[in-house]
């Protein structure tokens, strides 16, 4: 099942609505310490129907398509319209902000990076990239949204400029202790490039945080992450590739 998953993302097919920025909102536990960010274009309901979705959560996010828009200012609207919502979650809980966990599964990561470090949370990222702008041009995920993009007269530069200060590795420094970042040795969504620059990163900005490498693509690492329990440390299973 996740083999095809991972299939229907990179398959050619239609982008559909790239510039809504509606965002759907699943209200869980709320005495749960855990908001969970999932990938793009994926329902809830498949995301919990193939173990993406943690057993207990606040809150969980379906993304808005535009998070990977062919017009960089709707990326930025898509971003922080989750980004605000989820901050107000927070805020009626009576948690301290290193006690809430953040979870990102693939683009959820841009939602939950920012987030987790606007509050000083601690952070689960799962199959990320360090840019959004260099992944969306890279990856053969979004190959329709970029040639779209170019189409409407966007170029790479336009979306460098307006994504500035937006980026995963742009927003590490005030991540509670505890975080982690699980990379997928096989992962055929997040280019390699975007994994090391943010693996790189994390090394200099966080470098007591935990990395784990998991020898599957995309979404396999995603389950596996889920599998094995998002809070407690795991032990690396291979050495770094």
């Amino acid at each position: 099942m996740l083999d095809s998953l991972g299939q229907d993302l990179l398959r050619q097919q239609s982008v559909g609505d790239d510039t809504s920025t509606d965002f759907l909102r699943i209200d869980g536990d709320p005495l749960s310490d855990v908001i969970c960010c999932l990938p793009w274009r994926m329902p809830y309901r498949l995301a919990q129907a193939s173990r993406l979705v943690p057993r207990n959560f606040l809150a969980c996010y379906e993304m808005p398509r535009a998070i990977v828009s062919s017009e960089p200012e709707l990326c930025v609207r898509a971003l922080s319209a989750v980004v605000d919502d989820a901050t107000r979650v927070f805020a009626r809980t009576r948690l301290d902000p290193a006690q809430l966990l953040v979870v990102g599964l693939s683009i959820g990561n841009a939602v939950a990076t920012l987030l987790a470090n606007r509050l000083g949370a601690r952070l689960c990222s799962v199959a990320s990239a360090d840019r959004g702008d260099l992944t969306l041009w890279e990856s053969p995920a979004s190959r329709q949204v970029k040639e779209l993009a170019v189409a409407k007269g966007y170029g790479l530069g336009d979306f460098t400029r307006t994504l500035r200060g937006l980026h995963t590795i742009e927003n590490l420094s005030n991540l509670a202790p505890g975080s982690r970042f699980v990379v997928g040795l096989r992962d055929e969504v997040v280019p390699q490039a975007r994994r090391e620059g943010l693996i790189a990163a994390v090394h200099r900005y966080l470098p007591t945080a935990e990395v784990t490498y998991i020898d599957a693509g995309h979404f396999g690492t995603m389950s596996e992450t889920v599998r094995r329990g998002l809070g407690e440390p795991a032990e690396v299973q291979l050495a770094r590739a």
